[in-house]
């Protein structure tokens, strides 16, 4: 196995912390409905030269991939020092915003990073978005993000969560980011908050109008989502080659996965990721031991996360429903297209052999 999966093969293997979110603060501008932190007023306890320490304690431990949010991202005034160390020190830098804050001056010093940035637009429609932001303005301020940021040529995803309130607006979302230059990223997961509050839960999109999504051109139906070794394989990658930081100083597996493996304003990264226990049990756990879903004819199309089980349905290693109804649709998706391609196969070679 070479380049990117090899990469991520080695990670596994050797534990290697190769992508770390850093959440440098809860602070938003928004008050997203789906979105999963549940205390936007906890304090900023790592100060920027703990933060810039634990930058060079990353390159040590192996980081490459480095995502800076929030909250938002912009709102802690050291962001850029803290981006700009990030980048002397050779990280691939993701940003990611709701681009209320971008202005003229902001999209410069963006730019100058030489950073992806990522860019939270839920719709092109003002009513629906500012309904989902709890921010009048948004859907401009963050089209208007998008707009500065592509003008100094900066890679820039445009991304949005699938949900009931938004999901008719896809489509003309993923043809405005083509115009602007940038990637569109739609995904059909919403999470309960951090703290276990399902609030969220009720925006996810079921049925046919889930089945409509992911049949689109906006969803790539994958051939297999289950790589590595089978039922031996480890269960997840949190906790193995990613795990996030919060703005506490708390490192834990996930952005939603309960438990702390440690805090950095008493231990240095190094100490927590080597001689966790919590993670020690993270890293332990097979897909084999999830043994709801041995057997299942979905495996292959299955995007279940731990994390979410765990929050969901206070099983880590239990089915997730949501997974569940996803992995169905995307079975019965492809199976429909390879007969599709078979047909048209057969029409084919019987149209040669006349």
């Amino acid at each position: 196995m070479s380049g990117y999966g090899g990469l991520l093969a080695r990670a596994m293997r050797d534990r290697i912390p190769l992508e770390v979110c850093l959440e440098l603060t809860h602070r938003c501008t928004f008050r997203c409905r789906h979105c999963y932190i549940a205390d936007y007023d906890a304090p900023d306890l790592l100060p920027t030269r703990r933060i810039l320490a634990l930058l060079d304690e990353l390159a040590a431990a192996g980081t490459l991939y480095l995502t800076l949010t929030g909250g938002e991202v912009l709102t802690r005034p050291d962001w850029e020092v803290i981006a700009r160390r990030a980048r002397e020190l050779g990280f691939f830098v993701v940003v990611l915003t709701n681009g209320y804050l971008v202005d003229e001056d902001v999209a410069d010093r963006l730019a100058a990073l030489c950073a992806k940035v990522e860019v939270s637009v839920y719709s092109l429609d003002e009513t629906v978005m500012d309904r989902i932001t709890g921010c009048p303005g948004s859907a401009r301020r963050a089209r208007h993000a998008v707009t500065l940021l592509r003008a100094r040529g900066v890679d820039v995803v445009v991304k949005t969560p699938l949900m009931t309130l938004n999901c008719e607006a896809i489509p003309a979302l993923s043809a405005w980011a083509d115009a602007a230059g940038a990637t569109f990223r739609a995904v059909p997961v919403i999470v309960a908050r951090r703290d276990g509050d399902p609030a969220p839960l009720a925006l996810r999109v079921h049925g046919e109008e889930l089945r409509e999504f992911l049949a689109s051109p906006h969803f790539a139906c994958a051939e297999s989502r289950v790589a590595g070794d089978g039922e031996t394989a480890a269960l997840c990658a949190a906790g193995i080659r990613f795990c996030t930081i919060t703005p506490a100083g708390d490192v834990v597996a996930c952005t939603i996965l309960p438990g702390s493996a440690g805090n950095l304003r008493e231990r240095s990264f190094r100490e927590i990721w080597e001689r966790s226990p919590w993670l020690a049990r993270l890293r332990s756990l097979r897909r084999g031991d999830a043994e709801a879903c041995r057997g299942c004819a979905h495996l292959a199309t299955c995007s279940r996360c731990p994390a979410q089980a765990l929050v969901e349905t206070g099983d880590l290693l239990g089915p997730l429903p949501a997974a569940c109804e996803r992995a169905a649709l995307v079975s019965e998706i492809l199976a429909a297209r390879a007969a599709q391609d078979a047909a048209a196969g057969e029409r084919q070679s019987s149209g040669a052999s006349v």
